[in-house]
């Protein structure tokens, strides 16, 4: 059941919505990524979510319906009973994700959790950004350092600590090279401009090619807090299920980065 735990938690949103397309406008998904995950979800439980019998006017089952609410209610439980929990306890392990380029702020906050939050465990991990928003959707991560907000929610637990300027380089026009998520973004048409072209996870990886061998694409520059006009913030983004204890002792301690 936890590897369809995301699925579910789309369905619970999507059944709001008369059908999938109305679904779709709603969740921060497009319509084919929304159906693929019904589709999931109807392979994994052996159901039937969606009546697809009349083709634009497909709506939700009676049985999606109910297994929404079970969902929804085991969730808030299990919330309610973690938040209980969680406001009587210190914090014992905390799960921390950044972008590669973000690394300074994640490895000075970690720091920080030790030495004055006093947190035994930390786990720290670097993500592209479509690897981190699915990590952190999919419930893996307490908090995240990032460029941009996960779907188009608005989360509880949200500052903007700092800015990063995004610098074009152009020393090859014959190789783009690009992050995993940059390049899922590109239209057929923008990579057809180039005869070559790298995709790498790796911001060190990639900023050593452009260096030594060349090619188009962007680097971002050191982090630094604070904000400046059109420039990418960054953000520091904690899961629903942290305290509010836990989050305001994280939040205190973002004065001392």
């Amino acid at each position: 059941m936890h590897a369809i735990h995301y699925e579910l938690s789309v369905l619970t949103k999507a059944i709001h919505h008369k059908n999938l397309s109305a679904a779709a406008l709603h969740v921060g998904l497009s319509q084919p990524q929304l159906s693929r995950i019904i589709a999931k979800l109807e392979d994994e439980l052996q159901v039937v979510l969606l009546d697809r019998s009349a083709k634009r006017k497909s709506g939700w089952t009676p049985l999606a319906l109910q297994i929404s609410e079970i969902f929804e209610r085991t969730q808030i439980r299990m919330e309610t009973e973690l938040k209980t929990v969680s406001n009587d306890q210190k914090i014992a392990e905390l799960r921390i994700g950044t972008l590669e380029g973000l690394a300074t702020f994640a490895t000075k906050m970690t720091r920080l959790c030790f030495d004055k939050i006093k947190i035994r465990k930390i786990t720290l991990d670097i993500y592209d950004l479509s690897e981190l928003e699915s990590h952190f959707l999919s419930g893996d991560l307490d908090l995240i350092f990032s460029s941009k907000s996960p779907g188009r929610q608005k989360y509880k637990h949200s500052l903007e600590i700092g800015y990063q300027r995004l610098d074009l380089i152009e020393s090859n026009p014959k190789i783009g090279v690009f992050s995993t998520f940059e390049f899922n973004r590109l239209s057929d048409k923008d990579k057809q401009n180039f005869q070559s072209v790298l995709v790498s996870n790796s911001l060190m990886l990639r900023k050593s090619w452009l260096e030594t061998v060349g090619g188009t694409g962007h680097l971002p520059s050191e982090a630094k807090k604070g904000r400046l006009k059109d420039q990418e913030p960054v953000l520091l983004i904690g899961s629903e299920l942290l305290s509010p204890q836990a989050w305001t002792e994280i939040e205190e301690q973002m004065e001392n980065l």
